[in-house]
């Protein structure tokens, strides 16, 4: 039987195969890491680039910041729908823009 942990994005019960590390900051700043599922790891490399995951004016080095900014939130209202494992499409633009 697999474990389940609670993605702290989404809140989604997901099975531990599920569920990937994030560095929270760049590897060249931290080694932090927090453990979200695959869909909201997706959502954030599909939303923003590694430039902004950095620029601190963003403030996307926390849950609370990537919960704040608004384009992340609808996906993660999205998300919060679909059942753990459930496969999406995320385009994942080269011209990612900050707004």
């Amino acid at each position: 039987m697999s474990e389940v942990t609670q993605c702290p994005l989404c809140k989604r019960e997901c099975p531990d195969r599920l569920m990937q590390r994030h560095h929270i900051e760049t590897r060249r700043e931290s080694d932090e890491t927090i453990e979200i599922c695959r869909e909201c790891h997706r959502t954030i490399h599909g939303l923003f680039s590694n430039t902004m995951l950095r620029d601190p004016k963003l403030n996307l080095n926390s849950i609370e910041g990537l919960l704040s900014n608004e384009r992340f939130y609808k996906a993660i209202k999205f998300i919060r729908k679909l059942q753990p494992g459930d496969r999406m499409r995320m385009r994942d633009s080269k011209k990612k823009r900050y707004n």
